[in-house]
């Protein structure tokens, strides 16, 4: 168990909070999650003030769910019914996910700056970017105010290649109350 863990936790931790931004729309989407040049797929489904999303790693079945009104976030390992309860604000998480990163920074003093409106694979976006000291670009997030969730952002700060999240095949959806919950029988341990 925990070689699976080990394997699969930083990539979870990675994305962990890249929704974590507060009003979303209710949809579903294909994102597609590149880490230091290695591309991830993931499910997501936002309702709002929750979100989950769904994944596979080394053929380990995974989800993660946000719950923004209680400030929770679990990870769940569906092959092991395991849960791993964190806050979204852990410094796992703010070291590791790019969009954690750039609400820090934007609370610490970055500079955001609206650069203009374009497509992002057919959603209007605002395209932002956001500077650090001496006029450091670190990040590009293309904001969809329609539902309300970046559908690209781009760290510009990875020395190791590119880390990025692309939201595809965005869609309506109607939420699941099940897909918020943690599974009956699953053991929950306190990361």
């Amino acid at each position: 168990m925990n070689n699976c863990k080990s394997k699969a936790l930083p990539l979870i931790m990675i994305v962990l909070c890249l929704f974590s931004l507060s009003g979303f729309g209710q949809f579903r989407a294909n994102m597609l999650f590149t880490l230091s040049g290695k591309e991830k797929e993931f499910i997501v489904f936002s309702d709002e003030n929750r979100y989950r999303y769904e994944f596979v790693e080394d053929r380990q079945k995974g989800a993660v769910i946000v719950l923004q009104e209680t400030n929770e976030v679990f990870v769940l390992m569906l092959q092991q019914n395991i849960a791993f309860r964190t806050a979204p604000t852990s410094y796992m998480s703010m070291g590791t996910d790019p969009l954690k990163l750039y609400e820090y920074q934007v609370n610490q003093g970055a500079s955001e700056k609206v650069i203009s409106k374009e497509k992002i694979n057919g959603y209007d976006c605002i395209k932002k970017e956001l500077y650090g000291e001496n006029d450091q670009l670190l990040y590009t997030m293309w904001y969809s105010e329609e539902y309300k969730f970046p559908v690209k952002i781009v760290s510009h700060i990875d020395v190791a290649g590119t880390t990025s999240m692309e939201l595809k095949d965005i869609e309506s959806w109607t939420p699941d109350d099940a897909s918020f919950v943690i599974p009956d029988g699953y053991t929950v341990m306190d990361q």
